[in-house]
């Protein structure tokens, strides 16, 4: 067990971690999935590399572990209005950004080659365009991000709000390499995901930071050294990196990219690759999908569909029956099956084992029954969890892909279920008991506007948990 305290005490690390996230919101996340974004009321920050032992011991009781920075960087960082409401005309730079992600972390030691392997996919493509020193990669200890230099921007940056270019850069590659980057995952036996996860206050990882959960470093490498990587290299006692792999960029480079993916794309908050997205959990990868583009940046942005889907659905469960542990599992269960409804449709093919191995969940061999839940029919496993595919949804992984989607959006999670809770109970039982009126009744109005609608106030730091705060609204209840 690494000495999380005497690692980030290292001179190198802590300059690292300082240089890369000075200017834009932090995040820092501990044990259990705790996170802190605030600090008395103000974006969390850091202004000097001394900053980072202060802030570990100023949140221990969070046993923080990992450091996490905004994809933008911001003009200033000065109170909550900074990210929320004056949030589009304060961002300078936005980091374009593919998350190339094993699914199963257990998978690290025979699937990380493939994570390697669209890393080169992607850097021999971006050379054939004339970029060749603004961009890196950073190995995260389970998976592997490619990244823009922010810098590299000039003419383009003048003319287009900086999230636009992030994400039209993004999704630009990602189209122009689908068929390389679907046999890609073909091959790893769609054991790895590749994303464009480039949103509004998104974060990601700072080099030289632990995994939140792995004994592993975060390490950036320059694009030459893909083919000599070794996981090895992420080894806490001894990593290998390229210190200033960062840093690198050349003023122009990719305005031409910019607006090659701003005319194909056009302006966007949130898509990905569908049909990497598809091949977890279980849809057809060769199927054309189709989503709208034209989506302004707007502070109505949240953590996404698929999330809100979750979270409500776990509040519905909740309100009708009680059981925390449970909700959670029904809510990530029933995201998934409407997921996969919408894409692909139950009437065309069953949802089968082997559509959904080892997604979102935990694969089990014991035999599930059948369970009528809220009007809708669901496996249920022996430790009376919901089950999809084969695929057991624990709470853990409700943590996992629910309620860390709303941390990294600004939302502290609790203040969400609270939320959540608020706006279902509103609602009578025969709506909640209905899965098709709850999808168009509670469901539909707030999918794409959930901070608007459902999150009414700022947020405030909060020290207690989401289980501890359901006792103690079951002691007001009573």
């Amino acid at each position: 067990m690494i000495d999380v305290y005497r690692y980030y005490s290292d001179e190198t690390v802590k300059e690292t971690i300082y240089g890369f996230l000075k200017n834009r919101w932090i995040g820092i996340e501990g044990s259990n999935r705790k996170w802190v974004r605030w600090i008395n009321n103000k974006p969390l920050t850091i202004s000097s590399p001394e900053d980072i032992p202060l802030l570990l011991n100023r949140f221990k009781y969070i046993s923080p572990r990992s450091f996490y920075g905004t994809i933008e960087i911001f003009k200033k960082l000065e109170n909550k209005e900074d990210v929320m409401d004056n949030y589009e005309k304060n961002v300078l730079k936005a980091t374009p950004f593919i998350d190339i992600d094993i699914i199963n972390e257990e998978d690290v030691d025979k699937s990380w080659k493939h994570v390697v392997r669209v890393g080169i996919i992607i850097r021999d493509w971006l050379y054939d365009q004339g970029v060749r020193k603004s961009f890196y990669f950073l190995w995260s200890g389970a998976g592997m991000h490619f990244r823009i230099n922010e810098n590299c921007f000039n003419k383009s940056i003048q003319e287009h709000h900086p999230l636009d270019i992030a994400f039209a850069v993004t999704e630009y590659i990602l189209e122009k390499l689908k068929p390389q980057l679907l046999e890609a995952v073909k091959l790893s036996n769609y054991s790895i995901k590749i994303e464009n996860l480039v949103a509004m206050k998104r974060v990601f990882t700072a080099p030289l930071s632990l995994h939140r959960r792995l004994d592993k470093v975060a390490v950036p490498l320059e694009p030459g050294q893909l083919e000599e990587f070794s996981i090895e290299w992420a080894n806490p006692s001894n990593p290998r990196y390229s210190i200033d792999a960062w840093k690198n960029y050349v003023v122009g480079e990719c305005d031409n990219l910019a607006y090659k993916a701003l005319n194909t794309v056009g302006k966007a908050v949130k898509r990905t690759l569908l049909e990497a997205r598809a091949a977890k959990i279980g849809i057809e990868s060769g199927k054309q999908l189709k989503q709208p583009v034209q989506t302004q940046v707007s502070s109505k942005t949240g953590p996404g569909r698929f999330p809100v889907m979750a979270l409500l659905q776990a509040a519905r469960y909740y309100v009708l029956y009680k059981d925390v542990d449970r909700a959670k599992s029904f809510g990530l269960n029933r995201a998934i099956f409407y997921a996969w409804a919408k894409y692909y449709g139950p009437s065309k093919r069953p949802f089968s084992k082997a559509s959904h191995h080892r997604i979102y969940g935990a694969k089990i061999s014991e035999p599930t029954k059948w369970e009528e839940v809220a009007g809708e029919k669901v496996q249920i496993s022996p430790r009376k969890l919901y089950v999809m595919g084969g695929v057991e949804q624990r709470p853990e992984d409700f943590d996992r892909y629910v309620a860390r989607r709303f941390e990294e959006a600004g939302i502290p999670f609790e203040e969400a279920w609270r939320k959540a809770l608020e706006y279902v109970k509103k609602f009578p039982r025969t709506i909640l008991l209905d899965p098709r009126l709850f999808y168009k009744e509670v469901y539909e109005p707030v999918r794409d506007q959930f901070i608007d609608k459902i999150i009414k106030r700022r947020y405030e730091k909060k020290t207690t948990g989401l289980d501890k705060w359901i006792r103690i609204n079951n002691r007001e209840e009573e």
